[in-house]
């Protein structure tokens, strides 16, 4: 098991919301990440803080209605103070660890809770354009997969510089 966890996650089955798992494939198949463990699935569940109790680093890649489509934003997760309650502010996040689905912060928390883990976590995410059913990206959020990757690739670089082990791929 690699000290970095990468989950992709949302639905492809409607349309630009399958980002996440979409770009996660493409960070699966990325030389520089070939070290990360990488989760692709539909929704972030309790299971999923299993997983990442043995990671330093915690990378969840997800779409955003709050940034133009395309557009990829990376924001730390606060690992501290979050607690099993707390959400990421979305619609159907977490209320806690009964539920079948959880927000970013609340997993995380819930990883803390039950196994004493609290990694280093980014959500890294991409504006969307459409979110009607139906397969496939559109072309902005498309073409944004590759800067998914390099930021991912950069996350991962400079975690491994602060861990010591050097600058890692870039």
């Amino acid at each position: 098991m690699s000290d970095v966890l990468v989950v992709g996650y949302g639905n492809t089955l409607r349309s630009d919301d399958g980002v996440g798992p979409l770009a996660a494939h493409v960070v699966a198949a990325d030389p520089r990440l070939a070290q990360a463990d990488v989760l692709v699935c539909h929704q972030l569940t309790p299971e999923i803080a299993l997983d990442m109790r043995g990671a330093a680093l915690v990378v969840l890649i997800d779409a955003t209605t709050t940034a133009p489509p395309g557009a990829v934003t990376i924001r730390e997760l606060g690992g501290a103070g979050a607690t099993a309650g707390t959400t990421a502010g979305g619609a159907g996040a977490g209320r806690g660890p009964t539920t079948h689905h959880v927000g970013a912060e609340a997993l995380l928390a819930l990883s803390r809770d039950l196994y004493g883990a609290a990694p280093a976590a980014f959500v890294v995410s991409v504006g969307v354009a459409d979110l009607d059913p139906g397969e496939g990206l559109t072309s902005a959020v498309e073409a944004a997969l590759p800067a998914v990757a390099d930021a991912v690739a950069r996350l991962v670089a400079a975690h491994r510089a602060r861990a010591g082990g050097g600058p890692g791929p870039a």
